[in-house]
């Protein structure tokens, strides 16, 4: 959350950080957070930002293909962030996204090793 967090202060983050989780990690980074998984909504409401030109897809397989689809058609990237498994007991246990597009981005690492890599790769950038 930290690396999001220095990504929109840097202005490459916009709009909120959107999750299915209830635990308010990002709104406790400081980053303004929407809830996706809601069990009254077929399509999820999502706030699109003006100018928003990518969506970043963090990781654990989350159903998200409505979501992505609205993006794709509003001309968003649509990249994702997974390492498309997990580990358990020692062993690398594969998982692959559902329903990847020719077009999307595929970064098969964890959050916790890329988000931070990024946030790196943009400073030099920058600097």
């Amino acid at each position: 959350m930290r690396a999001l967090k220095e990504l929109k202060d840097a202005g490459h983050l916009v709009g909120p950080v959107i999750t299915n989780n209830f635990d308010v990690l990002a709104a406790r980074a400081g980053l303004d957070e929407g809830f996706m998984r809601r069990y009254d909504q077929a399509i999820p409401d999502v706030e699109w930002v003006d100018g928003a030109k990518a969506l970043l897809v963090v990781g654990l397989h989350a159903d998200r293909r409505k979501v992505q689809a609205r993006a794709r058609a509003r001309g968003m990237q649509v990249v994702y962030l997974d390492p498309e498994g997990f580990w358990r007991d020692g062993q690398f246990m594969p998982y692959p996204l559902e329903g990847p597009q020719d077009d999307d981005l595929v970064c098969r690492a964890t959050a916790a090793e890329a988000l931070p890599a990024l946030v790196n790769l943009l400073r030099q950038h920058a600097g």
